[in-house]
């Protein structure tokens, strides 16, 4: 295991001791009273003006006008007046470790929770209260999302996947063809399992029952949901699994109580994971580069009620993208993904804000800052891809109500836990989102944001990190 420096010990202990200060251990119950501001609860329901928002023991405990509800004595009051308080927002499939270089799987080897846990923490600064990690190292993962449920860190709530069933681990065919020349059989192999978990490639070619058996494997390791490659990730038209297998997984999945998506980029891996029975398409707007979801498998995954996962880019970002990339592999498919999601927009599907971002190449980052090369109104930069998201969802004609159902309450019925999160209601946990101007307007606004309360408390947002504190040190020991 590579070593700390002492210096980097010390600087990552000092941050880590700032941030606690706000994840306090509650001394008796009190009530948190938001009042004034215009509430608009993520149902669809018309907003709320001068509304009143109590919150107790970090629920929603009452909901509606100021002639409607009455604030307790003794209650915190919050000053609403001009603003606009939503749900808090949640991302349906990002990453927030990507590992993008080996300088940062080798010296980052031991700490990948922290780098998940500054992830999360960006995502919170951001309003996103809640995220769904759909691909990362499963123990790294489940460790940070522990830390931050015990209130031992600040960060987004997490759920996660862990591995994509049937890919392998970094070192793999299945990610940039990373070259481990210089490095040791043992190293290449350890980093692998670490991400596949017994689930990698040899997975493609097992009979049903041994199918079976490893996912059973799998979900009893405590994964919060289950994700399947049904297409390649490097060759997208690559069908990875075959429809009896893909239904195994999605069975297997569900008797154990875990929503169950399928990667897919083509559409006829989008038709094959919709015939299985997934809950989720994980950017499932992607069908190649040429030729876009039939009008049938739309029709299809409405009548199934199959939520859909998008990589929203904004009419900027394509024009830049054909600007400067005009031959770009990601370019076509980015084109035919925009027209996918106005005909499921018009279709009525169900669709779920996805920024595929997270914290990446942490190494490289701190040392070659130049090497990341941010598109306009970038898709993929945790903090940031989410916003405009929503904006280019505005573009593809969807309703502003949607709009913000697609970053909330569509997010949180998909991975069935609607009935803790994703809008405003009397009894669910306290996760909001307090706004500058009204996000139904523009949603530009989503971006205006003046405070963020997580499990009725109110976040410490300069206490947030803008860029992993990772990302920034020049760990060389």
């Amino acid at each position: 295991m590579p070593a700390i420096s002492a210096r980097f010990a010390s600087v990552f202990a000092s941050v880590l001791a700032s941030v606690l200060l706000m994840v306090a251990t509650p001394a008796a119950a009190q009530v948190l009273a938001i009042t004034g501001a215009t509430a608009i609860d993520g149902t669809g329901r018309p907003p709320i003006a001068d509304a009143i928002v109590l919150i107790t023991n970090g629920r929603i405990t009452a909901l509606g006008s100021a002639a409607e509800v009455t604030v307790p004595k003794g209650a915190t009051r919050i000053d609403g007046r001009g603003k606009f308080v939503i749900p808090g927002l949640m991302d349906a499939n990002l990453h927030l470790y990507l590992n993008g270089d080996v300088e940062s799987l080798v010296k980052l080897e031991d700490r990948y929770h922290e780098v998940v846990l500054e992830g999360a923490q960006i995502a919170l600064k951001t309003g996103m209260t809640t995220v769904f990690d759909t691909w990362g190292p499963r123990a790294p993962l489940a460790k940070a999302r522990d830390m931050i449920a015990a209130g031992q860190a600040p960060g987004s709530r997490i759920y996660f996947a862990g591995n994509i069933i049937g890919f392998g681990g970094p070192f793999s065919p299945d990610f940039r063809g990373m070259s481990a020349d210089h490095l040791s059989k043992a190293f290449v192999k350890r980093t692998n399992d670490t991400w596949e978990q017994g689930t990698g490639r040899e997975l493609l070619w097992m009979p049903p029952d041994s199918l079976r058996a490893a996912i059973r494997a799998y979900t009893a390791l405590g994964v919060d949901f289950l994700k399947y490659g049904a297409s390649g990730h490097v060759d997208m038209n690559f069908i990875s699994f075959s429809e009896r297998a893909q239904k195994v997984i999605v069975e297997e999945g569900h008797r154990a109580g875990k929503t169950v998506q399928a990667h897919v980029t083509s559409p006829e891996s989008i038709d094959m994971a919709v015939e299985a029975g997934v809950d989720i398409l994980t950017h499932g707007d992607i069908s190649g580069p040429r030729y876009p979801i039939p009008q049938e498998t739309i029709a299809k995954m409405v009548a199934r009620g199959t939520a859909v996962s998008v990589l929203a880019v904004t009419r900027r970002q394509i024009e830049s993208m054909e600007k400067h990339s005009p031959n770009g592999v990601l370019t076509p498919y980015m084109k035919i993904a925009a027209v996918n999601i106005r005909n499921m927009v018009k279709g009525g599907v169900r669709l779920m804000v996805s920024t595929d971002a997270g914290v990446e190449n942490p190494v490289l980052l701190a040392e070659s800052p130049t090497l990341v090369s941010d598109t306009i109104d970038a898709r993929v930069k945790l903090g940031e891809g989410h916003f405009n998201a929503l904006v280019a969802l505005e573009e593809a004609g969807m309703a502003p109500m949607e709009i913000l159902a697609s970053a909330t309450s569509n997010i949180a019925r998909a991975y069935k836990v609607d009935r803790e999160l994703g809008t405003l209601e009397r009894g669910k946990i306290a996760d909001l989102v307090m706004l500058d101007a009204n996000p139904l307007e523009s949603a530009r606004n989503y971006r205006r944001i003046s405070a963020v309360i997580k499990d009725g408390k109110v976040v410490d947002l300069g206490a947030l990190p803008v860029a992993p504190v990772i990302s920034r040190l020049k760990a060389r020991q």
